[in-house]
């Protein structure tokens, strides 16, 4: 399988030696021409980087158009002349990431060629291709307010129009883009793969000091850009310049500066608690050579010390009520010492709950949890020119932190423990030119990313391991490490990139491969301490079996999502006119099956001809995605386009529906029910995985999960609108976008129907029926819920077959739809003044 799948991406490799992309730069193009519009073909064309003085030249074609690809961000001057007009100078041109940039000179006609007009450019737009998205200069990701709260330079996608925050509902990492779910945006740092495998979301966050620029684009109509159907977020890191220049800052929030928050009012406090963040760093960048190799690097140290309380109030028995409790005879002296040690005594009463008809004084507990995580980050870059032809960029970035992180932290600060993360990336870049009409781009990039959340070395007597207890009617209390721990979590990311661009005529080819491996192991097993959930503290003390949950996953190992993907796409820019630009162009995936869901052909054994076969899932292999767009720059100024595409993209598939799937020979749930006593007193559930040699009904009664064949999600995008500038540093666009998303993942139990249904339902009555009414119904409530009580809602072909759980798995079964007109008026940074107006 994936010997097929690799032969199209191996013999485009082998065709196209090396590759060009928009993925770290950006283009330049434009159109030279006289005072009356007529075109110049052949002036010669100069673009200077202002900043490290790295010139490069071009020609301008038979339709006066010239054209700079691979085009590093940052500001530019642009010079063109030609025999018989004076030469001319546009300064301030700014290149933007993943953009094309328009600057449009006109060569007035003089007989002194050494005549020089020097003239500011206009704010640049893009107008050959269709591409809607948005750039943030390094200026905005310092000093904008909203790249100092979590996310850093991502919160800025959320100042264009289109974007919207998901207000905390839902999975997933940034804001929706074009009404796409979080968990479908795409991560890139200069241009290679910046996304974790598990749960989606970034895998590493460049310190806002050291970002360059950031984009997002919001539609895919280049085929170089995939992986996901969402945003797509790149962030390009500073390099050095020709000058030394450096930087150190320092950024404070404190205690002092908050105000009293309800919830910690709630809890009894009457302090402010502490909160202490200091970021802390600086930064050198300059020239090893001039105009030939620069440098760049930064350190952070950023320490948070906070203490913070829970969203809702805990109790736990009085000094008083403890000492009632310890004269109550036949309760567990194991289980109310253990509640002693770790849940103290409440300060006052606030009510009272009832333990074998005494009552016992109980409180609201204060909880101030201490909390403190402390990052370390380093950056650094160089870049090489080693001629006009041939560039070489390297990038490594690396954070480090570890604390008691109040986000995966239990209820009680007992049972605290320490995080620790390490992500790290190197990323290496070769761009050569072998001709103005051909060029290539290499790159190559490692990165990896882990993350550990221990349980502790915590003890309960009689018991393997300390379990998750909570008691919930009247405490509100939880007892033990985080639910979730011990969990942890690492990614190795393997990726090459090959991409090449050939010009002819009016085409401009592009096309490239994508090579992506990865090694990732994930240790998540749900209740692998056991979940014991008792209704109040007396069904607890009494050592009964917990009356609202007794679960616990045994046979729990990590997975594996070991995986390889292949990505490839063809691309023709084509100038019907030197002002109308038309783009084809066509991607394909294949993303690999990880590893561990491979497995479930151990239980092949629980298959049933007719209706479910369990077997390792088929990867598909036609996710073939077509794009296209069209752009009009009306007349010769630049200033004005309009765009209009179609597309289609495939979302991606992330171990944590893996992780949650796996076959019952290697991880199953026991689940325990009734009155029994002395229930963690002989040990609650024993962590014992069941017998290998079972019988298939027996194997079907484990079974809880299900994988199907992979069916990725699908997004199909369309829009139409204009951009103009206005003056010279004021841009007004307005667009529509919509977008149809299909085959989205639905958690989904397949075993199970509706009891309710539209033929079957009790009726609304607008006005309180009468008696006669309710005798006459055929259905009544208590039917109903006797029919459900008794397994109603299990499919009756699964029941038969043995399939006594219910079996979850991820359906594509979900769809969306988004319509959105939208309309920004935005200045470019000039003159020390920068803004933007979005709806």
């Amino acid at each position: 399988m994936i010997r097929r799948n690799l032969l199209i991406p191996l013999i485009f490799l082998a065709v196209t030696t090396h590759l060009w992309s928009q993925a770290t730069d950006g283009n330049v193009v434009g159109l030279v021409s006289d005072p009356s519009g007529a075109v110049i073909p052949g002036a010669s064309i100069e673009l200077e980087n202002v900043a490290t003085g790295v010139k490069r030249t071009a020609q301008s074609d038979s339709s006066g158009i010239y054209r700079f690809n691979n085009v590093p961000v940052g500001r530019y001057r642009v010079t063109a002349g030609a025999p018989g007009f004076a030469s001319a100078t546009l300064e301030n041109v700014n290149v933007t990431l993943n953009r094309t940039s328009t600057a449009n000179i006109e060569l007035q006609v003089s007989a002194v060629t050494t005549q020089v007009e020097v003239v500011e450019a206009a704010a640049q737009i893009d107008t050959t291709t269709a591409t809607i998205g948005a750039a943030f200069s390094s200026h905005e990701a310092v000093y904008n307010p909203v790249s100092a709260l979590p996310l850093g330079v991502y919160n800025l996608a959320l100042l264009s129009a289109g974007v919207a925050s998901s207000g905390g509902l839902g999975l997933g990492e940034g804001p929706s883009v074009g009404g796409q779910r979080p968990r479908q945006n795409s991560f890139t740092i200069e241009g290679v793969d910046n996304n974790r495998k598990d749960v989606t979301g970034a895998n590493i966050r460049v310190p806002n000091e050291a970002v360059a620029e950031f984009s997002m684009l919001q539609n895919q109509y280049s085929a170089e850009f995939g992986h996901s159907t969402g945003g797509q977020f790149n962030v390009v890191v500073r390099s050095g310049t020709n000058d030394i220049h450096g930087s150190a800052y320092w950024y404070l929030q404190n205690r002092k500066l908050n105000a009293m928050d309800e919830a910690d009012k709630r809890q009894g406090l009457t302090e402010k608690p502490r909160y202490d963040q200091n970021q802390i760093g600086g930064s050198v960048g300059g020239p090893i050579v001039k105009n030939k190799l620069f440098y760049y690097g930064l350190f952070e140290y950023n320490p948070l010390g906070a203490a913070s309380s829970p969203s809702s109030a805990t109790f736990t028995p009085t000094a008083e009520g403890y000492r009632l409790l310890e004269q109550i005879p036949g309760l567990s002296k194991t289980n109310l010492d253990i509640l002693k040690q770790y849940a103290t005594p409440a300060p006052k009463a606030d009510a009272v709950t009832v333990v074998k008809g005494v009552q016992i004084p109980i409180g609201i507990l204060p909880i101030s949890f201490p909390n403190y995580f402390n990052t370390y980050n380093w950056v650094g870059s160089v870049d090489y020119n080693l001629r006009e032809a041939d560039q070489l960029r390297f990038r490594y970035i690396e954070s480090r932190g570890s604390g008691i992180d109040i986000s995966v932290s239990p209820n009680l600060p007992a049972f605290a423990g320490n995080r620790q993360i390490r992500q790290r990336m190197f990323a290496l870049s070769e761009f050569h030119n072998f001709s103005p009409t051909l060029l290539n781009e290499v790159r190559l990039n490692y990165s990896y990313y882990r993350d550990s959340i221990p349980a502790g070395d915590f003890k309960f007597p009689g018991l393997d391991v300390f379990p998750n207890i909570t008691i919930e009617q009247d405490l509100n209390l939880q007892l033990g490490p985080l639910p979730e721990a011990p969990q942890s979590g690492s990614q190795n990311t393997y990726q090459l990139v090959n991409n090449t661009t050939w010009i002819k005529g009016a085409h401009t080819v592009k096309g490239g491969v994508d090579v992506r491996r990865f090694i990732a192991p994930t240790l998540f097993i749900q209740r692998s301490r056991g979940d014991y959930n008792y209704s109040n503290l007396e069904r607890y003390l009494l050592d009964l079996t917990p009356d609202i949950l007794a679960e616990r996953n045994v046979g729990g190992r990590p997975y594996w999502g070991n995986a390889w993907n292949f990505y490839w796409f063809l691309q023709d820019e084509i100038k019907i006119r030197r002002n109308v630009t038309l783009t084809l162009g066509l991607r394909h995936e294949y993303k690999g099956i990880p590893a561990d869901d491979k497995l479930q052909e151990l239980n092949k054994v629980s298959s049933v001809a007719g209706l479910i076969e369990f077997r390792a899932p088929k990867a598909q292999k036609t996710n073939f995605a077509p794009r296209a767009g069209l752009s009009w720059s009306p007349g010769t100024s630049g200033k004005f386009v309009i765009r209009m595409g179609a597309g289609m993209a495939y979302d991606n598939y992330f171990d944590n529906l893996g992780t949650l799937s796996k076959p019952p020979q290697l991880e199953s749930t026991a689940h325990v029910a009734g009155d029994e006593p002395g229930f963690l007193a002989k040990g609650g559930i024993p962590p014992t995985a069941p017998a290998e040699q079972l019988s298939p009904a027996e194997w079907r009664a484990l079974t809880g999960t299900y994988i199907a064949d992979q069916r990725l999600p699908v997004s199909y995008q369309w829009t139409l609108g204009i951009e103009r500038v206005i003056g010279k540093d004021y841009t007004w666009n307005i667009r529509y976008l919509g977008t149809r998303g299909i085959r989205l993942f639905v958690q989904s139990r397949i075993n199970v129907k509706p009891v309710v249904t539209p033929e079957r339902h009790l009726p609304t009555f607008l006005q309180r029926p009468s008696q006669a009414e309710l005798d006459s119904l055929r259905l009544t409530l208590s039917q109903l819920l006797s029919e459900f009580n008794a397994g109603g809602f299990f499919v009756p072909a699964y029941l038969d077959a043995g399939f006594e759980n219910l079996i979850t798995s991820f359906k594509n079964i979900g769809n969306s739809t988004y319509h959105g007109l939208a309309t920004e008026f935005s200045r470019r940074l000039s003159r020390g003044l920068l803004f933007k107006g979005a709806y």
